[in-house]
């Protein structure tokens, strides 16, 4: 989805500075192409040869470096760059680019540049909080620069404190999100993944295969253009999306009660729903408060009843929601999935064929189809589930 992006990576010096080593690879992974540019004290923590060799590309570290017949080179690299990323930034230059330093390779082409950026800050947490850096960072933000948060946790003075570089994924996700236009701005878009868990007794349960995969990615996809997204998930251990508000829930009952208190709080007239999770169908009636002992028992059985369906008790209570779902099916795919956008009240429907071991549950691909209320059908071939996602939120 990034082929012939350009990002210029800008590298401050950071003990930290090993994470935009990693950052280089994942991008090169995604399509980006990544240009270095180094400052003096950065080239004492990790060689620029290393950078080099990472991204394919020379690497910028003297502020006065030979000019070339093409032009001053931190110039012909500002328009080179599509985005400019900061990875690690720290205080010192994060000051620097609030009050227009230019005497190094990263300020000097921030400064002769009016791409988008991004600034991931790693530093000591005293001075993270200080006001001169609040203040500083403050100034950034209002001139358009987004800022990567930095998390709790340990810091190189072997404390523990604000001030931890956020995580690569995290990072990345920014960067991606620059490139995305934003046609969701101002929408609320709840989005369902992962499986519910039913109790049998404390140590089982009835659940199913979903991994979540393809709702993470709606979610994140749903933030990249703009919406304001939030995730309700089932037990999962993927990694919360970038931007993106999470709710963990276990139960079918605890998935409807929490999208209910979300609707709730949103405008009417811009809230969607897009169910990707997997909801068990049914639950055990009687629930065992301690675990069942085999006790020589060859058999066991379960009364099951039925959950609710939540996206037609969603649809009855509101309305006014705009709801998307999804048809797990094995057999009479299209017959099967048609029936459920007129019984649940949906704008259209994505149909996944579970039979098929190659896409669906826990890969990192699918290939789905689209089936819309007015009959037309939409068939999506194999594509990464990042992909799917952008292609299922064009159609809101």
């Amino acid at each position: 989805m990034f082929n012939e992006k350009k990002i210029l990576l800008g590298v401050s010096a950071s003990v930290s500075i090993y994470k935009s080593c990693e950052l280089i690879r994942q991008l090169r992974k995604e399509g980006f192409e990544v240009k270095v540019a180094l400052t003096k004290e950065a080239q004492s923590f990790i060689s620029p040869l290393l950078f080099e060799s990472l991204s394919s590309n020379k690497v910028y570290t003297d502020v006065l470096e030979e000019n070339t017949h093409i032009g001053i080179s931190h110039i012909e690299l500002a328009k080179w760059a599509d985005a400019i990323a900061i990875v690690p930034a720290t205080a010192h230059i994060i000051a620097k680019l609030a009050h227009g330093l230019a005497d190094c390779p990263v300020s000097l082409v921030s400064l002769a540049s009016d791409k988008p950026k991004i600034i991931a800050p790693a530093m000591n947490s005293k001075m993270y909080e200080n006001i001169a850096t609040q203040d500083n960072i403050a100034l950034l933000k209002k001139r358009g620069f987004v800022f990567v948060e930095p998390t709790v946790g340990e810091l190189a003075c072997n404390s523990v404190g604000v001030g931890h570089i956020a995580e690569v994924e995290d990072i990345k996700e920014a960067i991606e999100s620059l490139f995305f236009e934003k046609t969701l701005t101002g929408k609320t878009i709840i989005t369902t993944a992962s499986s519910t868990q039913e109790e049998i007794d404390p140590v089982r349960y009835i659940s199913n295969h979903s991994s979540g995969k393809m709702g993470f990615a709606i979610s994140q996809m749903a933030f990249n253009m703009g919406a304001n997204s939030i995730l309700i998930s089932g037990p999962s251990n993927l990694k919360t999306p970038y931007g993106v508000k999470r709710i963990n829930v276990k139960s079918a009952i605890e998935m409807l009660n929490a999208i209910e208190q979300q609707i709730q709080q949103y405008d009417k007239d811009n809230i969607y729903l897009i169910m990707a999770a997997a909801i068990s169908d049914f639950k055990p009636k009687q629930p065992s408060n301690q675990k069942i002992k085999r006790q020589n028992k060859d058999t066991l059985i379960l009364e099951l009843e039925q959950n609710p369906d939540i996206s037609k008790s969603i649809k009855e209570k509101y309305p006014y929601i705009k709801l998307i779902g999804f048809a797990a099916e094995t057999n009479d795919l299209i017959e099967n999935a048609t029936v459920k956008i007129e019984k649940k009240g949906l704008e259209f429907i994505v149909l996944n064929d579970v039979s098929r071991k190659d896409i669906g549950f826990g890969s990192p691909n699918n290939e789905v189809t689209i089936i819309f209320r007015d009959g037309k059908i939409k068939h999506l071939p194999l594509m990464s589930k990042k992909e799917v996602a952008y292609n299922i939120l064009k159609y809101i």
